[in-house]
């Protein structure tokens, strides 16, 4: 109840404002027990000594603090002020009802300490300001008589001074003193700060002695954890390794400890809020007592997953590279002053095409393929095109290392970054010399096949037609022989026969002339 009360945020657990709440919370949870001690002989001996008045104020004193420290609804800045009043108050009275006799000149100099420690060296002197006016109050009570028992019975005026004085310089020591120390550990603190919001990392220390952990505001940002959810460590990064590396990483930790070594390098996948898992690379620095034992151990978080999907996405990549059947080419962009291009990657492929092997072709100039006899041409061509800097397909004659010749269809496009530029040129190839060859003897075909339908059409019906009109002039006669017209009957008939055979023969090698390339496309 005390740490829900007096610690505030625990959102962020690093700087001094975190510090001197935790030291504030620290105060109030050992002071609310421990203030029972005092409080029992206190109250005995204000009673036996008839100092009533003294009796209910520590009383009231005590339950006052552990209300500070335990009632809901009051900032923690009001908190601290309290205290320090309550505090102030005691002191005061313990001053006034018991002297020296008392510890109330040392609550005024432990105030001052407290109050540097709370509010982190904001205002420091204050405290002192406020013990040298209680000395000089307290002076002028003894000076002029103005109390009647106590502490003006205690002290005469000389030695209120000497004591009172000695209490404001180790008040103003101390106000000096901390916040010094307190400024260099803000500045220490604000680099560390600056280095781990400049950083992707999340950096975290383990203190292996008490089994805590401290992190950064990687482990929130990156994934997504709130620090103050963070609890049984030890039990709570276990549960977060993926279950396929939990044995990798602690056996990893296991040697890392039993060897001499101080480095250590893992990686791992972490379990963000989210449920997704992330690609780890924790690199950290053991740090050992003087018997070699590992105490605390200092690393940082790295979130490679981009890294991780990067890699596997090129393999994956120059897996479909290396078995392609299609020759892939990669060249440069920039030409030289004879407009060509150099090669940095062939696959496979290319090497079963063209028989050059890859170490060949790295470094070497496209023109390779071009051969001597139309090279200029071909070039000349394809320049205006790459000079259009958009993707283009070609079919163009290339050359074997072995000075076979044979067609590539070329599909190129540009490789650009991210200002748009282009960088390189890719080249899917293949090799069509095949296909054609199919196309040429197609042509071929056709050509044939309009030969013969032309001579069916003109040649063969030529005779035919005019048999038809001879059977249809002796058609005309007129005669009764009954032989006679079973001839004419059967000479007919068999020529109309053959007038539709040679139509049939004419149509069909028209319509397989139409039909060749569609069905070579396919």
């Amino acid at each position: 109840m005390v740490n829900r009360n007096c610690l505030g945020n625990t959102e962020q657990l690093h700087g001094l404002p975190y510090w001197s709440n935790r030291l504030f919370a620290a105060i109030m949870t050992y002071f609310l027990p421990l203030c029972l001690v005092t409080l029992i002989p206190g109250e005995y001996m204000s009673i036996a000594n008839q100092f009533y008045a003294l009796a209910v104020f520590l009383l009231f004193i005590v339950v006052a603090i552990w209300a500070v420290a335990l009632l809901p609804g009051i900032g923690i800045p009001a908190r601290k002020s309290l205290l320090i009043a309550f505090l102030y108050m005691l002191a005061i009275f313990l001053l006034y009802y018991l002297g020296w006799y008392g510890p109330g000149l040392l609550y005024l100099l432990a105030i001052t300490f407290v109050c540097l420690l709370i509010f982190h060296g904001k205002h420091p002197f204050c405290t002192v300001y406020m013990n040298m006016l209680i000395c000089i109050s307290v002076g002028v009570c003894i000076q002029f008589k103005l109390l009647s028992n106590g502490i003006a019975l205690q002290y005469t005026i000389g030695s209120w001074i000497v004591a009172s004085v000695n209490l404001v310089v180790l008040s103003a020591t101390i106000a000096k003193l901390l916040p010094a120390l307190f400024n260099g550990l803000q500045q220490s603190n604000n680099r560390y700060e600056t280095v781990a919001q400049a950083t992707s990392d999340t950096i975290w220390d383990w203190d292996i002695i008490s089994d805590t952990i401290q992190y950064n505001y990687g482990m929130n940002q990156v994934f997504g954890y709130k620090l103050s959810e963070i609890a049984n460590v030890n039990n709570w990064w276990n549960t977060k390794l993926h279950p396929d590396d939990a044995e990798k990483v602690t056996g990893g930790l296991a040697l890392a400890f039993t060897s001499k070594s101080n480095h250590l390098q893992l990686d791992y996948r972490f379990l963000c809020a989210d449920g997704k898992y992330k690609h780890i690379l924790d690199r950290a620095l053991i740090i050992r007592d003087e018997s070699g034992k590992p105490v605390r151990v200092i690393g940082a978080m790295q979130d490679v997953t981009r890294q991780k999907e990067e890699e596997q996405w090129l393999r994956l990549t120059e897996s479909v590279l290396k078995y392609a059947t299609d020759a892939v080419l990669i060249f440069e962009a920039e030409a030289n002053e004879n407009q060509q291009r150099k090669l940095v990657y062939a696959n496979e492929a290319f090497t079963n095409i063209t028989g050059y092997s890859q170490q060949e072709t790295i470094g070497m100039v496209t023109d390779v393929l071009w051969g001597n006899n139309n090279a200029a041409a071909a070039q000349n061509n394809l320049m205006t095109t790459f000079d259009q800097q958009a993707a283009f397909e070609v079919e163009v004659i290339n050359y074997k290392k072995n000075g076979e010749r044979f067609w590539s269809s070329k599909s190129i496009s540009p490789v650009k970054d991210s200002a748009g530029k282009t960088t390189h040129w890719i080249s899917i190839e293949r090799d069509v010399t095949q296909t054609k060859n199919h196309v040429t003897a197609i042509e071929k075909q056709n050509i044939k096949l309009k030969e013969i339908a032309w001579t069916q059409a003109h040649t063969v019906r030529t005779p035919v037609a005019r048999l038809i009109g001879l059977v249809d002039l002796l058609l005309d006669e007129n005669t009764q022989s009954t032989d006679y017209d079973q001839v004419l009957n059967f000479i007919s008939v068999s020529v109309h026969e053959l007038d539709n055979i040679i139509l049939g023969i004419v149509q069909k090698s028209e319509n397989e002339q139409i039909n060749l390339m569609p069905r070579l496309d396919n």
